[in-house]
């Protein structure tokens, strides 16, 4: 059930009108979601919700357990099991079911979203163990409203159960609910990835990298840069949709993207990119590896960082390219590491604004050929594009080329000229958005749906973090 697909719009109204008029019971409520929730993941799975039924139940009872125990070697034993399980979830389910061909079996059940699911269970568990959390969730149908939250399935973000369980534990009031603020989400959503990501995708980068050596380097370079505004339209477009759906919900999901184009280095990136990814990398697997390898002082941060980003590599994917696109990214952030110092005498010689405009064309430069193993599984391939962009840059057709793909390129420049001047008007455009009156934003929403379907056709188009 694709979320742009009209059996989803007419359930969720259906959803929503139900869930509006028994929001104010706590217990209503929470039925409710969890009614809507697994309607929505057995249109994804089928019989594979039983699947996170089963692990969620064990997780569920884990913390409780954790939380009971005395002894600190019960706990860990405690923790460690629900980490190996949810770890076994993700290699079973994804790697595994891919390398041994399980997932052709007829009785193999889908999961959709299991690493999702997974890495919100398990940091769950986690917060229960270092005590982030006072106490575990009490009752397994809320616990069950939060890992199962039909908006964060799919592609997250993974909101920590610290900050959604609280919300989920208040009744609904409607009064406080933010429309415009939702709406303008919507809007923001709608407008990345049904018009702007569809638009470049099918007329352009889905071609290029089909068939790379139909094309010239300098088309490929081009591919490559619009393959990266795709990503992060479809990735950022998806959740601008959810953070709308959750304010409706009453729920106020954490953001995801912080014009990440805009980074002047990898690390800078990182705090941009997928944010609630990153910070779950950092807070339960990069801090405790660096804080065991403090021993060995920059060199043992280097190394909890390239074993970070292998493993976040391969977590994105089961084939090859996943794992060297996630080295690559761990090998930027050690430069940026090592060559601190070496940086330093060039940020004082050289004007601010210079530098800085300098070293985000270069961060982009570097997203945009390493997005090239992201996007192409088969490795030779993706050697063979980086070959034509840096021997085969015939510029000389440009002008040709500019007349069959002129609206593509246009809208390329536009995108990065918005992640370059928006930025600071950005609040300032939400809030103007907010304040309009509720005939504008239906009539701005209808419109937006409108030209989406006309760029698009609103066809269920597969989100690229799906899979995940």
């Amino acid at each position: 059930m694709a979320i742009n697909s009209s059996i989803f719009i007419a359930c969720f109204i259906l959803f929503y009108l139900l869930y509006w008029f028994t929001g104010s019971n706590v217990r209503m409520r929470v039925a409710t979601l969890l009614l809507f929730n697994a309607l929505f993941y057995w249109t994804l799975s089928g019989y594979g919700i039983f699947v996170l039924l089963t692990a969620g139940t064990i997780d569920f009872y884990l913390a409780k357990g954790i939380h009971s125990k005395k002894s600190s070697a019960a706990k860990q034993w405690l923790l460690y099991s629900s980490v190996a399980m949810n770890i076994g979830l993700i290699l079973g389910f994804r790697h595994f079911a891919r390398w041994f061909g399980l997932d052709e079996l007829p009785f193999w059940p889908s999961t959709v979203g299991i690493s999702f699911l997974a890495f919100r269970s398990m940091g769950y568990v986690l917060d229960i163990y270092h005590e982030n959390m006072d106490n575990p969730e009490p009752k397994l149908g809320r616990y069950f409203a939060y890992t199962g939250f039909f908006p964060l399935i799919l592609q997250g973000p993974i909101s920590p159960a610290r900050d959604f369980l609280p919300q989920l534990n208040q009744p609904l009031d409607k009064a406080s609910i933010p429309a415009g603020e939702a709406v303008f989400f919507l809007v923001s959503g709608i407008i990345k990835k049904f018009a702007l990501a569809a638009y470049i995708t099918s007329n352009f980068s889905e071609r290029v990298f089909g068939s790379p050596h139909l094309f010239t380097g300098m088309e490929n370079l081009f591919a490559a840069i619009g393959q990266a505004l795709v990503v992060y339209l479809d990735f950022s477009g998806y959740t601008d949709l959810m953070l709308g759906i959750g304010l409706l919900l009453g729920f106020r999901i954490s953001d995801n993207f912080n014009f990440p184009y805009l980074a002047g280095n990898i690390t800078e990136y990182w705090r941009r990119w997928h944010m609630s990814l990153s910070k779950w990398l950092n807070e339960y697997l990069f801090f405790p590896l660096s804080f065991s390898l403090r021993s060995l002082k920059k060199w043992g941060t280097v190394t909890a960082v390239l074993i970070t980003f292998i493993i976040s590599g391969f977590w994105h994917g089961t084939t090859l390219n996943y794992t060297l696109w996630g080295a690559m990214h761990g090998l930027a952030l050690t430069w940026d590491i090592l060559s601190g110092k070496l940086r330093d005498p060039l940020k004082k010689a050289i004007p601010s604004f210079i530098y800085n405009s300098i070293s985000v064309v270069l961060t982009f430069s570097f997203l945009a050929l390493s997005g090239i193993y992201f996007k192409q599984e088969n490795l030779h391939i993706a050697n063979e594009m980086l070959m034509k962009i840096f021997q085969d840059s015939d510029w000389s057709i440009f002008s040709q080329w500019f007349k069959d793909f002129g609206g593509v390129f246009v809208v390329m420049v536009l995108l990065l000229c918005w992640q370059w001047f928006a930025a600071p008007l950005y609040p300032h455009l939400k809030r103007v958005f907010e304040t309009a009156g509720w005939l504008t934003h239906a009539l701005i929403l209808a419109l937006v749906i409108f030209m989406a379907y006309q760029i698009s056709g609103m066809e269920p188009v597969p989100f690229i973090y799906q899979k995940f």
